[in-house]
């Protein structure tokens, strides 16, 4: 809906948090795509929410961010690039030509190498019909679904995108409509996760934590059923506690792994904290220097325990924790060394945890 006051806003601390991740991902993203000898001919980049492409102490919005993060990152002119920019709310879409035309004075790449597209109406009316148009199917798209937490995505778009080569979505999902509102809510909330009425069960959970992680893995199996073979989610919460998703969906698994660098990379964001959803005792990640491992060594003593007296390679947890976790495949036997030295778990055989180790609860 269109924005309930004034244009452009005060940024949020989620916000200025998702678009650090938004522009290193995206400084990954393009050069990969368009950047080499093997370049597609053409990519896309897709904002259901653009928003007005500045916030009210000046701070560069996403598509903003987007097109910066091509003109740094791309020297190769000849793949043609798309952007399609949407949003529901006028003076956002007037705002926002007026800051790319302001910000991007001198158009660094040629009209016909460089489409921008501002449109105005809905996401899930307009998303589909727009990428007909500019022909963005058969090659890249990054579709950034960022609704402000509520997903009104159409699960047939999606499934549609997770048919296309070589695209992936970012999406934002905010659990609080859903569980407040959920016995008001009808088939339109349904088919937000494909039909699949087993959201509704968050009305007999208890606690808030077992409300947003059901409503976090119904949201993640139906990406998964979309066609996403990848899948990799996370949160960032602010300092009054409030929970907001990202879910990134490839199926390629350089995605997963350069997305997994972009989280690792990012900057401490005062205010701003990340987590992974599944660790039972909610530690923050990310905001110190060195990584705090202890969160994945929880994750992975119930693999461990799983696997029996024979135990389970590391290679296999290194697996789990690319594409389970928010952590990297490195981070695996860094997690593993102090779960030994405190007795918990034991390698088969003497000497240093390496990727060939197998590792197994500790015996007696």
């Amino acid at each position: 809906m269109p924005v309930d006051g004034e244009v452009p806003w005060q940024i949020a601390e989620h916000t200025a948090a998702k678009h650090d991740i938004y522009r290193r991902y995206l400084e990954r993203w393009f050069p990969i795509l368009l950047g080499g000898a093997n370049a597609f001919p053409s990519a896309t980049y897709a904002e259901g929410f653009a928003g007005p492409g500045v916030y009210k102490d000046g701070e560069p919005g996403s598509p903003v961010i987007a097109i910066k993060a091509l003109v740094d990152k791309v020297a190769n002119s000849r793949p043609v690039v798309k952007f399609l920019f949407i949003d529901d709310d006028q003076r956002c879409v007037a705002m926002l030509q007026e800051q790319i035309l302001g910000r991007f004075p001198e158009r660094p790449r040629a009209p016909e190498k460089l489409r921008v597209r501002y449109v105005k109406g809905t996401c899930i009316d307009q998303l589909e019909a727009n990428l007909d148009d500019l022909e963005a199917w058969g090659q890249p798209i990054l579709a950034v679904l960022d609704s402000w937490g509520n997903a009104p995505i159409d699960y047939k778009l999606l499934q549609r995108l997770a048919s296309n080569v070589a695209t992936e979505v970012i999406v934002t999902f905010g659990s609080q409509s859903f569980v407040r509102f959920v016995s008001k809510l009808g088939p339109a909330a349904d088919a937000v996760f494909g039909g699949d009425q087993r959201w509704r069960e968050v009305a007999h959970l208890d606690d808030g934590p077992a409300k947003r992680q059901h409503m976090l893995n119904c949201y993640r199996e139906t990406l998964g059923s979309a066609g996403f073979k990848h899948l990799l989610d996370f949160e960032l919460v602010d300092r009054r506690g409030e929970v907001l998703y990202l879910v990134f969906g490839t199926n390629h698994q350089r995605g997963v792994e350069k997305m997994k660098d972009t989280l690792w990379d990012v900057d401490p964001v005062k205010g701003v904290g990340f987590r992974d959803p599944r660790d039972e005792q909610h530690e923050t990640l990310f905001e110190v220097d060195e990584p705090l491992v202890a969160p994945l060594g929880r994750l992975l003593l119930p693999r461990i325990q799983a696997a029996g007296p024979k135990g389970i390679r590391v290679h296999d947890l290194r697996k789990f924790a690319l594409h389970e976790t928010v952590f990297r495949q490195q981070h695996v036997i860094r997690a593993l060394e102090p779960l030994r030295a405190s007795g918990k778990i034991e390698t088969t055989t003497d000497g240093p945890i390496r990727i060939s180790s197998f590792v197994r609860l500790r015996q007696g």
